[in-house]
């Protein structure tokens, strides 16, 4: 009897960690993105600033510029 209450536990401990281990996780994910987003953004910035004379980089910022957004939001 002992023996199954030490099971049970140990396996409700097993199951607690996993779900904890899943949660930081799917945070540590999150973050990346807004951590792409902001590169993404900032990347934007600079070339929007930096080839004004050519509209190809121009058009590549504001792109980049709304996908660094939109990752910083969703």
């Amino acid at each position: 009897m002992a023996i199954n209450k030490y099971i049970k536990k140990r396996l409700l401990s097993h199951k607690k960690l996993a779900q904890e281990r899943t949660i930081l996780a799917n945070e540590r994910n999150s973050l990346a993105y807004v951590r792409t987003g902001f590169a993404s953004f900032a990347l934007g910035i600079a070339l929007i600033k930096l080839f004004e004379e050519s509209m190809k980089w121009v058009y590549a910022g504001y792109a980049a510029t709304i996908l660094g957004i939109m990752l910083i939001i969703f």
